[in-house]
């Protein structure tokens, strides 16, 4: 069989998976969501992460205070990787390298 045969073959085989999809209804997403158990300590580390992620370093301490869940990161570095952060979504990008030399000189540029 050609090589251009396999490839169709093979295509043709992606698109039926994609198309054969199950659908379920909302009653039964909700009881499988239901059955579903998570532990404490997961959603815990899941709410730190988001809290560090999204650079909210008040609330992300005031939780580790409160819940006993530990970062994954210094806290105190947050503020610095939401400026790199905000430096690249403006387009900033020179500044962004400016900030990551500035934090960390061994993996910023040109070390990349």
């Amino acid at each position: 069989m050609s090589l251009f045969w396999i490839v169709i073959r093979h295509l043709a085989e992606i698109e039926a998976m994609a198309t054969s999809k199950k659908v379920i209804t909302k009653e039964e997403w909700e009881k499988k969501l239901k059955d579903v158990k998570i532990r404490k300590e997961d959603m815990n580390k899941l709410v730190m992460n988001f809290l560090v992620t999204e650079g909210y370093v008040d609330a992300a301490e005031k939780f580790r205070l409160e819940s006993g869940t530990e970062p994954d990161i210094d806290l105190a570095t947050i503020t610095d990787r939401m400026a790199v952060k905000k430096a690249v979504q403006s387009g900033n990008v020179e500044d962004a390298i400016e900030k990551v030399n500035d934090l960390n000189p061994e993996v910023g540029y040109p070390n990349l």
